[in-house]
């Protein structure tokens, strides 16, 4: 399933670390504008003090975050820019977010409440992912997050 992901996501991912088997589904795509890394750094000091990570395990986490999410230039999809602006009103800062939508027909992954669909744009929060992926089950969980564990693990040992 192709999602834009919203950094509100991925940040609540690195501080409470309750998302981590859902954004490592290999049943998901996800896709965000260039600026979504740029906004996690800008925030990394609060998430670091908010998480469980150490700063390299931090940094090696978003790493991987980084090879599991692509990142798509603001260029790909610039002349869809206006028209989310005239879907989202005075909410800019998700422009990016919308237009990435736009470009590719696809959901927006977010913690935005007052967003459901506007316009051609429908908003899912993570309780819709997990059930449009039918993870039901603790036994995924537990491999999917045992396999980022792994990943995780074997990254910062390599530092």
């Amino acid at each position: 399933m192709l999602l834009v992901v919203d950094a509100n996501i991925v940040l609540s991912s690195l501080i409470a670390g309750s998302k981590e088997h859902i954004i490592f589904s290999p049943k998901l795509e996800l896709i965000a504008p260039d600026l979504l890394f740029t906004e996690i750094i800008r925030h990394k000091s609060e998430a670091i003090s908010k998480s469980k990570f150490s700063k390299s395990e931090f940094e090696t986490l978003i790493e991987l975050l980084e090879s599991r999410i692509k990142s798509i230039p603001l260029g790909e999809f610039i002349s869809l820019l206006p028209k989310a602006e005239q879907i989202l009103g005075e909410h800019k800062k998700d422009v990016p977010y919308v237009g990435l939508a736009l470009k590719f027909n696809c959901p927006i992954w977010s913690y935005e409440k007052r967003f459901i669909k506007i316009g051609n744009v429908e908003f899912i929060s993570t309780s819709d992912v997990r059930s449009r992926l039918s993870i039901l089950s603790s036994t995924f969980f537990h491999f999917s997050f045992d396999i980022c564990s792994a990943l995780f693990k074997s990254k910062v040992l390599s530092l």
